[in-house]
């Protein structure tokens, strides 16, 4: 990205960016995948630091600086005489709120950065497994065929996942709602072994991943694909696909209301 669509990128989210200037850029992120990649990235680190937790100072924390800068500025204070100490006493005191606000500002502002960075590590984390699942739907889609084991039924695919898993996940057939279930593949994301679950919707092939629960991955587009994940306690879903926002929002609600095929024990 060059320096002058940064820039434009970080007004246009500041509503800094004057009307026609606004228009122009929105028609941009309407035609430039990797711009709108990237406009989706920083909305959802912005959300990330907004919704970090405020932190209050330690119970004592104010009460023990103060005590203790004023016992060191009052000691060195003793050998004036009173009128002059009471003088030095007062100056002291306000000198050493100011230390005290300093001291408070620096204890909450190492919390927050320590917050902040823990965030953009998980963000990192979570932006890089969206790449691992769409890199394995791409190399799915440049292989003769999308799946390793082939077949409409799920009733095949679902124990085919069994023998292979420690987890496997339910595998519904959505062809009434138009995804017809056409087999399904085991990728790599991380170290770890995983379920897609591949579908069709006319000539488009979804790839369902599915993670252990407590993973999330912002919605967002890679490469040119649309990614799209959601939870329901057992697993972590990632649906990708070259199919519309709209389309892959209707495949989730297709998935969650999906008749699931019956547990089959190993």
């Amino acid at each position: 990205m060059k320096d002058n669509d940064e820039l434009q990128l970080n007004a246009y989210c500041d509503g800094e960016l004057d009307p026609a200037s606004a228009i122009e850029f929105e028609r941009r992120l309407a035609s430039d995948d990797t711009l709108k990649a990237r406009y989706d990235r920083l909305l959802s680190l912005r959300r990330a630091v907004r919704s970090l937790p405020q932190y209050d100072l330690p119970p004592g924390l104010q009460v023990r600086i103060k005590s203790t800068v004023d016992a060191d500025r009052l000691s060195r204070a003793g050998g004036l005489g009173p009128v002059t100490r009471l003088a030095q006493v007062n100056r002291l005191r306000q000198r050493n709120w100011s230390l005290q606000a300093l001291a408070a500002a620096a204890v909450f502002g190492a919390v927050i950065s320590s917050s902040v960075m823990m965030t953009m590590e998980r963000y990192d984390m979570r932006e890089d497994v969206a790449r691992q699942v769409v890199a394995g739907h791409i190399r799915g889609q440049l292989a003769s065929q999308p799946f390793d084991v082939a077949s409409s039924d799920r009733h095949t695919v679902k124990p085919w996942f069994t023998s292979r898993l420690p987890e496997s996940p339910q595998v519904p057939d959505l062809a009434a709602q138009g995804f017809v279930l056409v087999g399904g593949r085991v990728d790599v994301v991380g170290h770890d072994p995983v379920a897609t679950i591949v579908y069709k919707h006319a000539a488009h092939t979804v790839s369902l991943t599915t993670l252990p629960p407590g993973q999330s991955v912002s919605d967002q587009a890679i490469a040119g694909y649309n990614v799209r994940s959601w939870s329901d306690g057992e697993f972590t879903y990632i649906a990708v696909s070259d199919l519309p926002s709209a389309d892959l929002a209707s495949f989730e609600r297709a998935f969650s209301g999906g008749s699931p095929a019956p547990e089959i024990k190993k």
